[in-house]
């Protein structure tokens, strides 16, 4: 009979069931059979002979195709690696899900937009944490989360940091305001805004720059389903932006920002 055994064994059932048997102490085991200490005690104290399984106890369900299209929006927008961002799904989204699930679903490098430097190295590189990006999407949602709904956010490029709200319906003076409300909570010195050229972003703002990307319409993301079935953690599309601005913002170091937090790494600078 032929007995698959792991790569990496050093006993065979038979040994493993003498040692099972045996009276001898695990030392005496060990030097007669030319194995390790630690050996002998791992299958002294199994009933089995046999390898275990190496299949996870717990597999989590394939995530949804619209959880995948949202998970591969968050990536793009924080342009997260794949460590922060397992912490943004699992916590912020609350979708369990392992590192390797999360990466099976993310799509290849080469699809995705090219990032920019960030943290130390773009610091490095001259360039400084003093423009914010101002972005806008409809999002098109079930009638059970009432209906249409449209995202701001904001984010500065060098450290990751992002600022974002949802309202119910969109007018100058409330982009005028949001905006008062993102420089103030920034921790950086921003002197210029890059935003994308939509036909209500009317944006003057004294002493700063303003550049309009090429862009003449938002892209609209479409709910197919309430917003609750998709992310466990939801509550209002108003409250979850805001919770995964500060889990993103305050809840993680990273690497590439000197083990520091988005808002640490701000703060430090203009220290």
């Amino acid at each position: 009979m032929e007995i698959k055994l792991h790569a990496n064994a050093t006993t065979t059932p038979r040994v493993r069931r003498y040692l099972q048997q045996s009276d001898k102490s695990d030392r005496e085991l060990a030097k007669e059979l030319g194995i390790s200490v630690t050996t002998v005690r791992r299958w002294r104290h199994r009933e089995q002979t046999g390898d275990r399984h190496t299949t996870p106890n717990v597999i989590h369900k394939a995530m949804r195709q619209e959880q995948v299209a949202l998970v591969n929006v968050l990536r793009d927008t924080l342009q997260a690696p794949l460590d922060e961002l397992l912490f943004m799904v699992n916590d912020g989204l609350g979708i369990p899900v392992s590192r390797a699930t999360l990466n099976r679903y993310l799509r290849p490098a080469h699809q995705r937009e090219k990032g920019t430097l960030q943290g130390k190295r773009a610091l490095k590189a001259g360039v400084l944490p003093d423009t914010l990006t101002l972005h806008y999407r409809r999002l098109s949602m079930t009638m059970d989360d009432g209906g249409d709904h449209h995202l701001l956010w904001a984010r500065e490029p060098v450290s990751g940091w992002c600022h974002a709200r949802v309202y119910s319906g969109i007018s100058l003076p409330l982009v005028k305001n949001w905006l008062n409300d993102t420089l103030a909570c920034c921790p950086a010195d921003i002197q210029c805004l890059e935003t994308e050229l939509v036909k209500w972003l009317g944006i003057e703002m004294p002493g700063m720059t303003v550049f309009c990307q090429s862009k003449t319409c938002a892209n609209t993301i479409f709910f197919t389903d309430a917003l609750q079935t998709l992310v466990p953690a939801a509550t209002e599309p108003d409250e979850l932006v805001q919770r995964l601005c500060e889990l993103w913002n305050t809840g993680k170091t990273q690497k590439k920002l000197g083990e520091c937090t988005p808002q640490a790494f701000l703060e430090a600078l203009r220290r």
